[in-house]
């Protein structure tokens, strides 16, 4: 059987892009860990929701504690959230080594997501 010269060099390119998805992959996640190296996690509580606008989500007033002792409370950026926090909730929180009041959720879930589905571009190509 014989194959065209097209598809060998078609099989080829797809599997450099392939190869350089998941290479890519492999060093935005490493970045990714080394920048929240430099943060201090924390874990917080869902203590209020506050009605989202006409179209939009409710926005969950997250609070925690610092090793300090300060209580801080903040409304995160809610873009990406898998799942709808209500009162009660627990959330891992991440914030810059002293700076609580720029605190965010930790985005855990949509890390694993993004990697799993590059990975699986890569290993598809």
């Amino acid at each position: 059987m014989e194959y065209p010269l097209r598809a060998t060099i078609a099989g080829v390119l797809l599997f450099v892009i392939g190869l350089a998805i998941a290479g890519s992959t492999v060093i935005s996640a490493r970045r990714d860990r080394e920048r929240r190296e430099a943060w201090i996690s924390a874990a917080g509580t869902v203590v209020d929701v506050l009605p989202g606008p006409a179209n939009g989500a409710a926005r969950p007033v997250v609070a925690f504690d610092t090793p300090e002792g300060e209580r801080v409370r903040f409304t995160p950026v809610t873009r990406g959230l898998l799942r709808e926090l209500k009162v009660g909730d627990p959330v891992a929180v991440l914030y810059p080594f002293g700076l609580p009041s720029e605190a965010r959720i930790d985005p855990r879930g949509m890390r694993w997501t993004r990697t799993g589905i590059a990975i699986g571009a890569a290993l598809v190509l």
